[in-house]
């Protein structure tokens, strides 16, 4: 505990007002120079070799210090290209090349994988590799990056090949020094706008047969699909650091503004402090979860039962706030703004897998 607080402490001092800093890729230097990248990579690549339930901590405690969710996901981000995309499905000398240069912050990546208005549904997607000889060639755009405007390094899912009319995917280290590869205009999130986000354009971007990651034409199933529920896994650690700062900020100012509150919205208090403890149990769970490689029903019942916690807790946090007659700082409600935003993402999603989990129910004829 006392080094990850030494770590954050070294960390933030760098900056004046790092609530509001923006991520970039000094940024991302300095999180080196404080070793707080390559928590889960292997330690002969020069990463920590730690597990997810170590990272989901660290993930909590640099929420903590920062206050800053855009800056923590755009961290989670990078560390998930470094120690899932790259540590698990590249080769040896895709690792020797890219581990250690993205541990040290010589490198920032970005998941390239959602395209202009249909995201990530794999049916939608236009995105195209051609092979050649001995290259590749990209064509294509990508939206919604974590991190593309500042990214050097981005994991492309790309249709690779056509078999019954169903599109099969691969991967692709495509780097920002490619021709063929333009950044677009940065978007602006409602939310986490600390976290630059942007696109990429890919017009007969030429890369070397060498630079596929992992299996052909199997990246969809292995990679894609995974990706959100560690996506998700790992950012439990910056929503409870959030969860738990707007906890600490509400009974502060209560202190402060010395407000009597009745016996209703003592138990809501009460209660939001419960509803942090039964999520950072969850959170528990499922780390184990994700380092024993297990998918199944009940990671997925775990995923949303962390989500439904996060989210009514940010119910209860806003109908008390509504309640209390001195207004609590800005900074707090862009805080929840921000926790609100990243609660909505993929929520869609959610709510299929909560509708499968209950057909699997009912025709197995199980209470």
């Amino acid at each position: 505990m006392n080094d990850l607080i030494n770590k954050c402490t070294s960390f933030v001092q760098t900056y004046q007002t790092i609530q509001k800093e923006n991520f970039t890729k000094q940024m991302l230097q300095k999180l080196s120079d404080c070793d707080y990248l390559g928590w889960m990579s292997p330690e002969s690549y020069g990463g920590q070799g730690k597990n997810a339930q170590e990272m989901i901590l660290a993930g909590e405690y640099l929420m903590l210090h920062t206050k800053n969710l855009g800056i923590v996901l755009s961290w989670v981000i990078h560390e998930i290209v470094t120690s899932w995309f790259i540590s698990c499905f590249g080769n040896d000398k895709q690792k020797k090349d890219y581990i250690p240069k993205l541990i040290k912050g010589q490198l920032s990546g970005s998941f390239a994988v959602s395209e202009p208005q249909v995201g990530p549904h794999p049916k939608l997607l236009k995105t195209k590799a051609t092979r050649k000889e001995n290259w590749v060639e990209l064509n294509g755009e990508k939206t919604y990056l974590t991190n593309g405007p500042i990214a050097d390094l981005y994991i492309v899912i790309a249709i690779s090949n056509i078999r019954n009319n169903r599109k099969q995917y691969s991967a692709y280290i495509v780097t920002k020094d490619n021709n063929g590869l333009s950044c677009t205009e940065p978007i602006e999130f409602p939310f986490v706008t600390t976290s630059p986000h942007g696109g990429i354009i890919l017009n007969n971007c030429k890369i070397s047969s060498d630079n596929l990651l992992g299996k052909e034409n199997t990246a969809y199933d292995l990679m894609v699909k995974p990706f959100r529920e560690i996506e998700d896994t790992l950012m439990m650690g910056p929503i409870l650091g959030g969860m738990q700062i707007q906890l600490n900020g509400l009974v502060e100012h209560i202190k402060k503004s010395e407000l009597s509150l009745d016996n209703k919205q003592l138990i809501c208090i009460g209660n939001l402090k419960t509803q942090i403890s039964m999520a950072r149990v969850i959170a528990q769970k499922t780390a184990t979860f994700l380092d024993n490689k297990i998918r199944s029903s009940d990671l997925v019942s775990l995923l949303l039962g962390f989500r439904q916690l996060a989210s009514s807790f940010q119910t209860f946090y806003s109908e008390l706030l509504e309640q209390i007659p001195s207004p609590m700082n800005e900074d707090y409600l862009i805080l929840t703004k921000d926790l609100c935003g990243i609660g909505k993402v993929a929520s869609k999603v959610m709510l299929k897998k909560q509708m499968q989990i209950g057909k699997n129910l009912l025709s197995n004829n199980i209470c």
